[in-house]
């Protein structure tokens, strides 16, 4: 009876780039054995997929015909075994249940006679051999790629806010994408602690972040972006944060404040408030100046477009365009201008206050390098006892595990002291900078910031009447730090007085610091 036949020809797409495998020429082959033998076919399987499992397209359509179409064939035939598959376990739970629907595998390049005893035992290194070279391949792999991590390489797709690309001499690099600026942005508003991470997730969708819900909080998570690597446990070697070659988009001191508030170890600032909006930064602080109450703030629809207003809903009518109250506000805004010489003394203030801790500082820094000392020589020690074996790996895991969180702890607190020195000056240029340029940073805050700079100028609620915002009285700091007036311009041909202008190079008694 003439024999019938299944092709089955596979080849994995790094097969064909490595070993130079083609699927025509496996056709061909077995096309040539089918002939000389007298074998006819039933059909014939390509296949381009990995050998690891039987999970394949089209071996699975074959086997889904083969049931349906029993007896339509009695031998599957491939080149070699390892195109049949690289798993032995697989391999035989396959065979027997081929065997079961009467169709017997073969390889035409490594024929077996089944039914010789001792060919089961050629079956086994053909079948063993491959799975053993996928295995030596994929240590292979591990080692390549757990060595190249160790050197601060990144051997996956980049994160977002990164590209994978290439330098000059062709090597795989990461480097910050187009997305680089939102992703630090989004850091930067979870350490504010005014919006929550889902807030945040929403405000940087909209300014146009792809990433989903899961994504936003893996990224709050990742290292990567502080410029770490983690390197995750593998058999004896235990999982570490190594200094990638990439660069950081934001700073460890970001990334640490961030992880304090996903904790729950930091508190956050008062979240963003029901009811504000953009085109309302001063609902809240206005009064009626009627009936007294707080205006609120609604939007109206009409003439083909939105207005938006301020009003009374107390029966008073007193309304008023938004725009128009916002805009008298930033013209007030307009006449505060630094006074030099309170500009200097603040300054000299701030840096005397910044810096009068510096002994306790000191000391802090010093316990905390001998408390770090102290956790690092315990792990010292118990590693020495288990070279003398004395302790098993066990107990020295057990102290690391214990001592290794403290440490990295201290040390996050040690870096926030010893870096906070270092931008002492920005901070101090910044704030007696802040004054000199006020509209110019409140124009540009958001909503949050807008509101928080009108309530250190205004500590009472103002009115808004005959065109222009009135109140009874600003901050008591603020004619000190600034000139509010055409009275204050000064004569330009004149030197100012270190000590002339407003009293406020001489404090008056009883405040603090006093003039030396």
């Amino acid at each position: 009876m003439k024999q019938r036949a299944y092709l089955y020809i596979r080849v994995s797409t790094d097969e064909q780039a490595d070993k130079g495998y083609s699927q025509k020429h496996q056709d061909e082959k077995l096309r040539q054995h089918c002939a000389y033998h007298n074998i006819e076919i039933a059909g014939v399987y390509w296949e381009d997929y990995s050998g690891k499992t039987f999970d394949r397209p089209e071996f699975t359509n074959f086997l889904q015909y083969a049931k349906k179409n029993r007896k339509s064939a009695d031998l599957l035939l491939f080149l070699k075994w390892d195109r049949f598959s690289r798993n032995v376990a697989e391999s035989y739970a396959m065979i027997h249940q081929l065997s079961k629907l009467g169709i017997e595998p073969q390889a035409i390049e490594q024929p077996l006679d089944m039914s010789i005893p001792e060919s089961k035992i050629m079956l086994a290194i053909y079948l063993a051999a491959p799975e053993v070279e996928n295995d030596r391949r994929a240590l292979n792999v591990i080692a390549g790629m757990r060595k190249a991590m160790k050197e601060g390489r990144h051997m996956n797709m980049a994160p977002k806010g990164y590209r994978n690309t290439r330098d000059e001499n062709n090597n795989p690099i990461i480097e910050p994408g187009k997305d680089a600026p939102l992703i630090k942005w989004a850091f930067e508003e979870v350490e504010r602690g005014i919006y929550n991470v889902m807030e945040v997730w929403r405000m940087v969708k909209a300014k146009g972040l792809n990433v989903s819900k899961s994504q936003i909080w893996n990224m709050f998570r990742n290292p990567f972006y502080y410029g770490k690597l983690f390197i995750p446990a593998y058999k004896n070697e235990e999982a570490v944060l190594i200094k990638g070659v990439h660069k950081p988009l934001i700073s460890e001191g970001l990334f640490n404040d961030v992880q304090d508030i996903l904790n729950g170890r930091k508190r956050k600032a008062l979240g963003y408030q029901h009811g504000l909006r953009e085109e309302f930064p001063l609902r809240g602080n206005l009064l009626c100046k009627k009936c007294g109450r707080l205006l609120t703030a609604s939007t109206s629809k009409g003439n083909g477009g939105t207005y938006y207003y301020y009003h009374c809903v107390k029966g008073c009518k007193e309304r008023f365009h938004s725009e128009e109250v916002n805009n008298s506000l930033n013209l007030k805004l307009e006449k505060y201008k630094a006074n030099e010489n309170a500009k200097e003394y603040n300054k000299a203030v701030l840096m005397h206050y910044l810096n009068i801790d510096t002994d306790g500082n000191t000391k802090k820094v010093e316990l905390l390098q001998a408390e770090i000392q102290k956790n690092k020589e315990r792990i010292g020690l118990a590693r020495k006892k288990v070279l003398d074996d004395l302790w098993d790996d066990e107990d020295f895991k057990e102290t690391k595990q214990q001592c290794q969180p403290v440490i990295e702890r201290l040390e996050r607190e040690l870096a926030k002291l010893t870096g906070s020195d270092s931008t002492i000056d920005d901070q101090v240029e910044f704030c007696t900078h802040f004054f000199t340029n006020l509209p110019g940073y409140y124009k540009t805050a958001d909503l949050i910031l807008k509101r928080q700079i009108v309530g250190l100028i205004y500590p009472e609620k103002f009115v808004f009447k005959d065109n222009s915002i009135q109140t009874n009285r600003t901050h008591a700091a603020i004619p000190l730090i600034c000139r509010t007036g055409k009275d204050f311009n000064g004569d330009k041909n004149k030197m100012a007085s270190k000590n002339g202008g407003h009293s406020n190079v001489v404090t008056a008694s009883g405040f603090k610091p006093e003039t030396f």
